[in-house]
């Protein structure tokens, strides 16, 4: 029987072997080439330019120096503008920080007088006196001293807070306390009750009728100014 002939062998193929066809492989030789013969190009330009350059810094010097000095003022020029731009970005920079501060401000501002004009419309609701003397009413002692027990909800409405910010509670019914009878509650104190009509204020059993609870003499204050009042109460 004759023999059988041994079969060439196909060529072994490793990774790269079984991700590119041989025509992948000579187009890649190819790409190579060019990219190489373009880098020679390149720098047989840049001897040749560099080349000329000193064959015509030889052959005009003054010519070549005005040349160089106009480069180097070009680049001035550049490295100026690239700073005057710095400067103008940043002082806009600074423009646009300061006009979101005052809008922040402003908001601020605006927010705080809704919610004073909420706590006028209660105070007045409750009978608080309008009267007003050197520019200050009783609404604006009383807003200054318990504005910030307030906080006004987005569909401004007033919530009574504590120091953390947190709604009270009445602590018998757990509901929380309305603005109304907050605000209304300050008909006894001693001071703040003079701001109300009719209300003279008995708070700590101050009997404004001239004596206190122990039968102590103390001060009239229902018929002082506003701006007395204000002396009176906060020491000024």
């Amino acid at each position: 029987m004759p023999e059988m002939q041994a079969q060439p062998s196909a060529p072994e193929t490793g990774a790269a072997g079984a991700m590119y066809s041989e025509s992948d492989v000579e187009n890649l030789k190819r790409a190579l080439k060019a990219e190489r013969e373009a880098r020679k190009q390149h720098e047989r330009e840049a001897k040749e330019r560099a080349a000329q350059l000193e064959r015509f810094a030889e052959i005009n010097p003054d010519e070549f120096a005005a040349l160089q000095a106009e480069a180097a003022k070009a680049a001035q020029l550049q490295a100026q503008f690239g700073e005057a731009r710095e400067a103008i970005e940043a002082k806009y920079s600074r423009q646009a920080e300061e006009a979101s501060m005052k809008a922040q401000a402003a908001e601020q501002a605006l927010a705080e007088y809704r919610k004073k004009y909420a706590m006028e419309k209660i105070f007045y609701a409750a009978g608080g006196r309008t009267e007003s003397a050197d520019g200050i009413s009783f609404i604006d002692m009383l807003a200054d001293q318990i504005g910030n027990r307030f906080r006004q909800e987005p569909d401004g409405s007033l919530t009574v807070i504590d120091a953390q910010g947190d709604p009270v509670l009445d602590k018998e019914s757990g509901k929380r306390i309305s603005p109304e009878d907050f605000i209304a509650s300050y008909k006894n104190h001693a001071i703040y009750g003079t701001f109300f009509k009719g209300t003279k204020g008995s708070g700590a059993g101050l009997g404004y009728g001239g004596t206190d609870a122990n039968g102590m003499p103390v001060q009239d204050l229902s018929q002082l100014s506003p701006s007395e009042l204000f002396q009176v109460a906060f020491g000024k």
